[in-house]
């Protein structure tokens, strides 16, 4: 395994897919603190390593992708990950990023990432009930992006479907105005976009049957596969993609469906990662249509 530095994070495992890095985190976490698709400047917003302010729990944001659990609640979901974490090679060329049982929960989180071919990782989140009673809870899995992209949300439309029922949903949060000049609601495609200007936060959030989920920025774009279960009951009134957008970043977020784990019985949930490059300026629902959909990988 290559150690690799980003900014103030050393010692981080570097995994290389095609012209796709990523940099993870062996000291504190883990994140993946670090992305670069074809030379790009990283993907990911590395945050000041200070404690999340009003945080009883010792959190700190760092940045970067993590795994929490949902639904979100306090101090349950901000167990802090500021230990080192243990690494294991497997097979493939996969490495588990294993950060322990939380003291605050009794949960085991792991990463596993596993590199493909053409500039593709499989992200495979791990949560393992180590307590001694059942615990329902949901794998999350947040990726925390630069600022200046836009966040790009699909809408799944069935024009043949039965015309008297609810094919989609869109859930807001109560800091959230439908009005907010970031967000656009169009017709096959939410639309969030990051601002450093803005004066507060904004998250959105939808059933995400059309199975991902991407950010753009500068030319590059991260996209996020994963599997919605249609018969599944999700967290937050059903949502399997959310995205929050604030003055310094913008997260990309999947959720897996509730479980009900039994003690050492576990919840699994698998990302697939595309590093895409050399896009031109994307910012409308057509030309998301035009130069990103045509780009995404089965």
């Amino acid at each position: 395994m290559i150690a690799v530095t980003v900014e103030m994070h050393d010692e981080c495992v570097e995994l290389v897919s095609g012209d796709f890095r990523l940099a993870v985190t062996t000291k504190v976490g883990p994140r993946v603190i670090g992305g670069f698709i074809a030379g790009s400047p990283n993907i990911f917003r590395v945050m000041p390593d200070e404690p999340l302010p009003d945080c009883p729990t010792g959190f700190r944001l760092y940045g970067g992708h993590r795994l929490w659990h949902s639904p979100e609640a306090m101090p349950r979901s901000y167990a802090a990950d500021n230990a080192p974490v243990k690494v294991v090679e497997g097979s493939g060329g996969a490495v588990e990023f294993n950060s322990g049982v939380e003291d605050l929960t009794g949960i085991e989180k792991s990463i596993t990432i596993r590199p493909l071919a053409d500039g593709r990782f499989e992200v495979v989140h791990r949560l393992v009930n180590r307590s001694a009673w059942p615990v329902e809870l949901a794998p999350w899995a947040l990726s925390v992006m630069a600022p200046g992209g836009m966040a790009v949300l699909p809408l799944l439309r069935d024009l043949t479907a039965n015309r008297f029922a609810p094919d989609r949903f869109v859930i807001a949060w109560p800091y959230t105005d439908l009005d907010d000049p970031r967000l656009t609601l169009g017709n096959e495609f939410i639309l969030l976009r990051q601002d450093s200007t803005a004066p507060g936060p904004c998250k959105i959030g939808l059933n995400g049957e059309a199975g991902w989920i991407a950010y753009v920025n500068g030319g590059t774009a991260l996209v996020k596969q994963f599997t919605h279960l249609t018969d599944a009951e999700y967290p937050d009134n059903g949502c399997s993609i959310e995205s929050y957008s604030c003055a310094d970043f913008c997260e990309i977020e999947t959720v897996a469906p509730l479980h009900l784990l039994d003690p050492d019985d576990e919840a699994v949930h698998v990302e697939l990662w595309q590093g895409i490059s050399g896009l031109p300026q994307i910012s409308t629902e057509q030309e998301v249509k035009a130069h990103l959909l045509p780009r995404l990988t089965d």
